[in-house]
């Protein structure tokens, strides 16, 4: 730990100008950037840099941006200011685009939720956003080159979402608030169901049962009609 803001220094050193070394009067070694007598100037090596990769373009400003590939790129589905009334909270967005999106030159669409990114870049101009929350939000596309650049962008359009809470729905169960004192309802009877009875007997001849305890008369035949 104790190299640590040797270390420091030394970074700070190179980032603002010269880093000079000595031996103080205890015999201890110290860096800094003023020089003292006798002491020596340190090369140090340069620092590396980092060039991040391009990443997709918010634009918080909405405005549309011109190009010289794409004559326009609209948003045709949903319109401005239009309320979409879903449960679901489902938006279908869709694109116009003249001419047709380049995709030999991997051209590729961003499309925008609150001037977020939704998803990632595609090569469609439609899009289905699914479980959006109730309220206002906005819409918004952009085209993007295979280096990463805008080559053009939509107008940002507005939508309401409104979605059916469970508290105002008509057909919503609300069972009735339970009596501590109240006994718990009788299980209905069935009307057609009738207990078993052992002592039941019948004389119909056209009852056929295993059953013991209902008795039935065997079958008796019918005579001819007379004459024949």
């Amino acid at each position: 730990m104790k190299w640590l803001p040797l270390s420091l220094l030394v970074f700070a050193g190179a980032l603002h100008g010269a880093v000079y070394k000595h031996v103080n009067e205890k015999g201890e070694v110290v860096y800094s950037d003023t020089p003292a007598p006798g002491a020596e100037k340190m090369d140090l090596p340069e620092l590396p840099t980092y060039t991040p990769p391009p990443v997709p373009l918010i634009r918080p400003e909405g405005a549309p941006v011109e190009s010289d590939i794409y004559r326009s790129l609209d948003v045709i589905k949903p319109q401005n200011d239009s309320t979409i009334r879903n449960n679901l909270g489902v938006i279908e967005l869709q694109l116009r685009i003249d001419p047709p999106l380049k995709v030999r030159e991997k051209h590729r669409i961003q499309f925008y939720l609150d001037n977020e990114r939704y998803g990632p870049l595609v090569d469609k101009t439609s899009v289905m956003m699914s479980n959006i929350e109730r309220g206002e939000h906005t819409l918004s596309a952009s085209v993007f080159d295979a280096g990463g650049n805008v080559v053009a962008a939509s107008k940002t359009v507005t939508v309401f979402v409104k979605r059916e809470s469970e508290l105002h729905r008509k057909d919503r169960y609300v069972p009735p608030p339970k009596d501590p004192d109240k006994p718990p309802p009788e299980t209905p009877v069935n009307p057609g169901y009738r207990e078993f009875n052992p002592n039941i007997r019948t004389e119909n001849p056209n009852i056929r049962t295993p059953n013991p305890n209902i008795s039935a008369p065997p079958p008796t035949a019918t005579p001819l009609p007379s004459g024949r």
